[in-house]
């Protein structure tokens, strides 16, 4: 399970270091205005201590319960992974670590949605061209 949460910049600061616009990312608290439309977070596995970052890709709700997709910032071989969003003691948002049962269905899941995405997408592009 991950502990914390906590947002980073894509150009490497922490989000408060850099208050002269100068980091151009919009995903902080940088100070700013342009977007890339994808955030960072950095999170911490609660077990090693280890620290990973990714990029927000994706959210999507299942019956009551809300996911996020996440991508891995290795250039070379990213990863996706799906994280559940809980409530935490302190009333605050955090993202946990899936099971492998609940992994599998989840993941099927949002395949699925995205193939109706797909679909829906297709559709629209050929009355487009109608």
């Amino acid at each position: 399970m991950f502990e914390e949460e906590e947002k980073s910049c894509c150009c490497g600061t922490d989000g408060e270091e850099t208050q002269d616009d100068s980091c151009g990312c919009g995903d902080c608290d940088c100070g700013s205005g342009e977007s890339n439309g994808e955030g960072v977070i950095t999170m911490t596995d609660t077990e090693t201590g280890e620290e990973y970052s990714f990029i927000i890709a994706d959210d999507f709700s299942i019956e009551d319960d809300h996911y996020c997709v996440l991508v891995t910032m290795d250039e070379k071989d990213p990863e996706l992974v799906i994280t559940k969003v809980v409530t935490l003691e302190d009333g605050s948002e955090g993202l946990m670590s899936l099971d492998d049962e609940e992994y599998e269905r989840v993941y099927a899941e949002y395949e699925r949605l995205c193939e109706e995405d797909d679909d829906e997408d297709t559709d629209e592009d050929e009355k487009d061209e109608e």
